[in-house]
């Protein structure tokens, strides 16, 4: 099993890509998409994310020191060992290899024989991640390199549901978890599972009560991906975190509006969408806040300090934007006495007239 299990991730390193890649956003070289782009709505800028550093020649250890005196013969130390169940020797052998011969056609292989290991023999998925973005950062035209950006993104899947926690207490945290998943997104901006990623990053953000930032993430989704079965569940979800937002800002009318206009575009475009009828509530709910707030305004205009034309056309404006609401009996009989107060007034002027 374990023979087998070598095998693979050597015909693996062997799998070289000829082909140069397209750059990708964040990661240098490598990629798939001439598509790719610095711009992600709703993710960390780069500048947030951990910069890239070349592992240096570790001069000051004896345990990162090389046992043999080629690459050639390194690499094949460390598959020895590998064989021979001595996963964590192996690791070691690999690194210094990489470190002692970076330039060399064993590097990328080492590297990745690295990684692997650590995901598969070992089960050190964050560490895997982390020497599979080296591979992808430094030898980008040396790897498989789609193949690899979709296996950390199995990675990423992996730590997400097999979150390690002490006393409560999570390994990683959520913030780091989301940075992975947008890096993997820019490095494969057209992959079939960037839909699913997305709504992950969403959802990662809303955990962190970061709904703004979730917000446009959906609305990229939506926009990249129109016709993906993720940019069903995010229009509702979209939806939900603009709702979050709307209710913890006090119903604040400008966000109000807006989210309604958001309600009603998606029910128009998706009638029969399976949340239509919770969004079609939150649209009877924001109607209803608007509506009171359009007749306290209304109501200011009918005073003593305002002309009666002024509050006139208040109310007509209310009754023509809110007909359904609650108010507006109350204030089409208001209008009448008004009307009828205006008309008194223009009879007894052109009599004195």
């Amino acid at each position: 099993m374990k023979r087998s299990l070598l095998a693979a991730m050597v015909l693996v390193a062997g799998a070289v890509c000829a082909a140069p890649g397209h750059r990708v956003a964040g990661s240098g070289l490598g990629g798939n998409s001439p598509y790719a782009t610095d711009a992600y709505p709703g993710f960390d800028g780069l500048d947030d994310l951990p910069k890239p550093e070349r592992r240096e020649k570790a001069w000051f250890s004896w345990w990162l020191s090389v046992a043999r005196p080629t690459p050639a013969e390194q690499f094949a130390y460390a598959k020895e060992l590998a064989e021979a169940n001595d996963f964590k020797q192996a690791c070691k052998m690999c690194d210094a290899l990489v470190r002692e011969w970076p330039a060399s056609k064993e590097a990328p292989q080492a590297q990745l024989m690295f990684a692997m290991l650590l995901a598969k023999s070992m089960q050190e998925y964050d560490e895997a991640y982390e020497q599979l973005s080296y591979l992808l950062d430094f030898y980008p035209r040396s790897c498989a390199y789609a193949e690899l950006v979709e296996y950390q993104y199995k990675l990423v899947n992996l730590m997400l549901r097999e979150k390690r926690t002490f006393l409560g207490m999570s390994f990683t945290s959520t913030r780091v978890m989301r940075q992975r998943y947008e890096m993997v997104v820019r490095r494969a901006p057209g992959a079939k599972y960037v839909p699913e990623a997305m709504l992950k990053i969403a959802d990662l953000r809303e955990q962190d009560q970061q709904y703004e930032e979730a917000v446009l993430v959906y609305a990229a989704l939506m926009s990249r991906f129109p016709d993906s079965p993720e940019a069903d569940a995010a229009a509702y979800l979209q939806a939900k975190a603009r709702m979050w937002l709307v209710r913890r800002l006090a119903y604040n009318l400008p966000r109000c509006k807006d989210t309604a206009s958001y309600l009603n575009l998606t029910l128009k475009r998706m009638p029969d969408h399976a949340n239509a009828e919770e969004m079609k509530g939150w649209l009877d709910e924001l109607r209803s806040y608007m509506a009171e707030d359009a007749y306290v305004r209304a109501k200011f205009y009918d005073s003593r300090q305002r002309t009666s034309h002024a509050a006139t056309a208040a109310y007509e404006r209310f009754l023509e934007e809110y007909p359904e609401s609650v108010h507006a009996e109350e204030v089409s009989r208001r209008l009448d006495e008004l009307r009828g107060m205006s008309g008194a007034a223009q009879d007894a002027k052109g009599k004195e007239e």
